[in-house]
């Protein structure tokens, strides 16, 4: 368990190096007794991202996520092969292990789909890719959360915020999208501050980006390592709650 650990943890750190990406944080300040699954888990979801927004090759990126659906269909079985899964298997909850079928299902048709470049589109992206890693994150924590449901939803607007820095959003279409997600933040911020940590942070961070605040590439960034440690403390930004639309 110790190599599969270290396995894992060194294959998840090549794809959480950016202190600019908030799962970083997610990861950071987690309950240390599940730091090892959200990192497994958070790893996964960039791994997965990627696949879908910068393989050029069609036929690579669905082979990709065909290899993954098959690999979480072995986490069901109990015969994971990768070293992320096989960590997962040792306290992953079966509704987690669903969840994730759910997220590869969700990069599926997000890759189908292609780029998002206008509100609706990112919307819809946000519900199959961000919406089902908050599943992932509930379900993994034990507060199996049905579609649509409040955690659900904060998962859309951390996913509309990770699509902000991606080039085929023109201006009108980035304020768009940073504006819903500000508002959609701002009318679930007593959600965030009950939902598992890293949820938590992911909304702090996410309103951050929303609001226009300066996002820091440097590892040791004190406005967003001090927001983040905060959320996990339950204490979200003040400001959160008081914008309305």
């Amino acid at each position: 368990m110790i190599n599969e650990t270290t396995q894992m943890q060194d294959w998840s750190r090549e794809r959480l190096a950016d202190p600019a990406d908030d799962l970083y944080y997610a990861v950071l300040f987690s309950p240390q007794s599940q730091r090892d699954n959200v990192r497994a888990i958070a790893a996964l979801f960039v791994e997965l991202e990627a696949t879908v927004t910068r393989f050029r090759d069609m036929h690579v990126a669905r082979t990709k996520l065909a290899w993954w659906r098959d690999e979480i269909e072995r986490l069901a079985a109990g015969n994971a092969a990768h070293p992320v899964t096989r960590v997962l298997a040792g306290a992953t909850p079966a509704t987690a292990g669903t969840a994730l079928g759910d997220l590869i299902t969700g990069m599926e048709l997000i890759l189908l789909e292609g780029p998002a470049t206008d509100l609706a589109t990112a919307r819809m992206q946000a519900e199959r890719g961000g919406a089902r890693l908050a599943g992932v994150l509930d379900a993994l924590f034990a507060r199996g959360n049905p579609p649509g449901g409040p955690r659900m939803e904060l998962g859309v607007a951390i996913g509309l915020v990770r699509q902000l820095d991606r080039p085929v959003l023109d201006a009108t279409a980035r304020k768009e999208v940073a504006l819903t997600a500000r508002d959609m933040l701002s009318s679930l911020h007593a959600t965030a501050a009950t939902a598992p940590a890293p949820l938590a942070v992911l909304a702090a961070l996410a309103w951050r980006t929303a609001t226009g605040r300066k996002t820091g590439r440097r590892r040791s960034d004190p406005a967003r390592t001090y927001t983040a440690w905060r959320a996990a403390r339950r204490h979200l930004p003040r400001k959160m709650s008081r914008i309305r639309a």
